[in-house]
């Protein structure tokens, strides 16, 4: 009876060390779990009669007007003027940056970032202008206009990348004889977006007179031989958003692709890769996004040299399996979206 009794306290003693074990193990969990619940700066909080959920950072271009919400991904039944946002001493919205924000919700504080970008491009208009020969010129002569959203002075320049019909590189600023030229000038900012405009520059011989003659004769227009065809294109199928012709002429087919030539388009592509990620963020949708974007070359009508570029974007969501469409639209010359499909009414 001895030798039983032994045996089964042995057993029992093992079996309540082995349940310790297990009840010490559940409580290392949960408090593993409730530390990292706490630190999870994307989980939802709780608010009187509702619910929201706090982004890391926040987007906003330079000297853009902005609401709270922005801070948000998630925002359910909340009086947000109850929640109280204090920025960083150095927060400027007039300065590109990253600046630190904490978000007081029911006494307790959350860390989010702003980020202020600048991927707005310059407004540029300029004038003709008309000069005798050798009298000087620069870029600023044919500047009518110049306005930038981050509010400082545009920067004025000749384009210096500027290519013929041939491929070879124009220089706008060393034009001397007389003649008609079409010039082009370019704005950027601090930020470095790019503003690209056309006008003209006429240099009148240097015995020109501005009194009227006795009997003026009609002015012939000017005959210009084009190379690789003229700048005539299909305008029912293509939309140029960068026009690379000069005095209406083509360029040669063998400059697609060319980086020169290429450069305008493939910023503009960037400039509102940018503008659109913002804009579909906004509209908080459910379901994997992708983005579809293509450059076209568009040829002239006789097909022996190229026009321009054009960009198309498309955005599609995909969510238990469907897919639909939520924007599709070509860029024109001004950055305007011209739409094919938009229904969550995007703005041009």
């Amino acid at each position: 009876m001895a030798k039983k009794f032994f045996y089964n306290r042995v057993y029992n003693t093992k079996r309540t060390i082995i349940n310790i074990v297990i009840i010490g193990v559940c409580i290392i969990g949960i408090i593993v779990c409730f530390i990292l619940t706490s630190n999870f700066q994307g989980e939802n909080k709780k608010t009187p009669g509702g619910e929201l959920s706090i982004k890391k950072e926040a987007t906003v271009e330079i000297n853009e007007e902005f609401t709270n919400d922005i801070f948000f991904s998630k925002i359910e039944n909340v009086d947000l003027s109850k929640i109280k946002i204090d920025y960083a001493e150095d927060y400027d919205i007039s300065k590109v940056g990253k600046y630190d924000v904490k978000i007081q919700i029911n006494g307790k504080s959350y860390d989010s970032t702003i980020n202020v970008i600048d991927t707005t491009k310059p407004v540029l208009s300029l004038k003709e202008v008309t000069i005798k020969q050798n009298e000087d010129y620069t870029a600023n002569s044919f500047v009518d206009s110049c306005s930038d959203n981050s509010q400082e002075k545009c920067n004025i320049g000749f384009y210096t990348e500027g290519v013929d019909e041939e491929g070879k590189n124009v220089t706008y600023d060393k034009y001397t004889k007389a003649g008609t030229y079409a010039i082009k000038i370019e704005a950027t900012d601090a930020a470095g977006n790019q503003t690209i405009e056309e006008t003209k520059l006429t240099i009148t011989d240097k015995t020109t007179t501005t009194e009227k003659p006795s009997t003026p004769e009609p002015e012939k227009p000017q005959e210009v031989t084009c190379k690789y065809g003229n700048g005539e294109y299909d305008s029912d199928t293509y939309l140029v958003a960068i026009n690379i012709t000069t005095n209406n002429c083509a360029v040669s087919l063998d400059l697609y692709k060319n980086v020169t030539t290429s450069k305008d388009i493939n910023q503009l592509m960037e400039t509102e890769t940018t503008r659109i990620k913002k804009d579909v963020e906004a509209l908080n949708l459910t379901g994997t996004l992708a983005l579809n974007r293509k450059i076209s070359a568009v040829v002239n009508k006789t097909g022996d040299g190229i026009v321009g570029y054009e960009l198309k974007m498309t955005v599609t969501i995909t969510d238990n399996g469907e897919a639909k469409t939520v924007t599709e639209y070509k860029v024109d010359k001004n950055g305007k979206r011209v739409f094919i499909e938009n229904p969550y009414k995007l703005a041009e």
